[in-house]
Order: C-alpha cells, then sequence, then structure tokens
C-alpha cells in the first residue's frame, strides 16, 4: 500500500517535471533570432557583427587577440612564480603555473581573454586546499599581466605581477 502511494507520488511528480520542461523549451520567433548576435572568429581576430535593422549600414568591428602563450614570470604574494601558457585557442588558453612557497605548489590553470577590456581571468583545475581563481588585466603592450587571485576555500586574496620573457 505504502509503495503503491510512493508510485503514484514519483509518476505524479515526474510527469509534472516534463510539463514544465516541455513548456520551458519554444521555438525562437524570427524576431527573436533576428536579435541574435552572430560571431566569426579566426585565430588572429574575433569579431562581433550584430544583424542590422532594414536600411542600416553594416558595422564590423575587429579586435585582435594576443599571442598570450610563453613564459610569465614575476610574483604571486613576493614569492617567485612562473606560468606557462602552453596552449590557445583565440581568447581561451590553458597551462601550468608554479609558484615558490616552502611546498612549491604547481598547478593546472585553464582561462580565458577579453580583447575588449583587456582583462584576463584563469582558475586551477587541479583540486587542492590552495586552489581559486585569478583576476587580472593584460597592459597595453601586452607584456605584463597583473592582478588577484581569490582562494575558493576561505575567499583570501593575494596580489601577482607577471610579464612575459
Amino acid at each position: 500500500m505504502i509503495q503503491n502511494t510512493f508510485l503514484k507520488k514519483f509518476f505524479t511528480a515526474v510527469i509534472f517535471l516534463a510539463i514544465i520542461a516541455f513548456i520551458g523549451c519554444e521555438k525562437k520567433t524570427k524576431q527573436q533570432q533576428s536579435e541574435v548576435k552572430t560571431e566569426s572568429t579566426s585565430p588572429d581576430t574575433m569579431s562581433t557583427v550584430s544583424e542590422p535593422e532594414v536600411g542600416e549600414p553594416i558595422a564590423e568591428e575587429t579586435v585582435a587577440v594576443p599571442d598570450l602563450k610563453g613564459t610569465w614570470t614575476g610574483t604571486f604574494d613576493k614569492r617567485a612564480t612562473t606560468l606557462k601558457i602552453t596552449e590557445q585557442t583565440d581568447s581561451s588558453f590553458s597551462g601550468k603555473i608554479t609558484i615558490n612557497y616552502r611546498q612549491v605548489i604547481n598547478q593546472d590553470v585553464k582561462g580565458s581573454f577579453s580583447p575588449a577590456t583587456m582583462k584576463v581571468s584563469m582558475k586551477d583545475l587541479l583540486h587542492s586546499r590552495y586552489q581559486g581563481k585569478y583576476n587580472g588585466k593584460l597592459s597595453k603592450d601586452e607584456k605584463n599581466f597583473s592582478g588577484t587571485f581569490t582562494m575558493d576555500l576561505d575567499g583570501s586574496k593575494f596580489s601577482f605581477n607577471l610579464n612575459k620573457k
């Protein structure tokens, strides 16, 4: 008897969730589709073009994405640090960071770059108590990356300053 009641409640809940999911999925109208921005990217440039109104000239903005790959050295919390970016696809990248505390910290990182604002953000990929997120800015000459690291565990903040070799 109890199982029968449980099954009725379970199936009712499943049907209710399916109805909600179905209602939430609707086709885009032509007006909504025309408002969607299209992006075309190439390895060296990233351009964003929005659909123009009828009679409006087409404007295209092209922003160059700098090459972040290479070795970056400097300080993290006043400790010698090396960041090696080994892979980059447009504005996304990955690599490894080494921070020379008494016990050396080696961490895989993955991040992204916004060419328009010159902001860089990356996060530690390997789970450890010291993992966190890096947020900073790239200098105009694209040779300096500085900002703040925020530890996931307790929100502690540390500054860093790295220069590309």
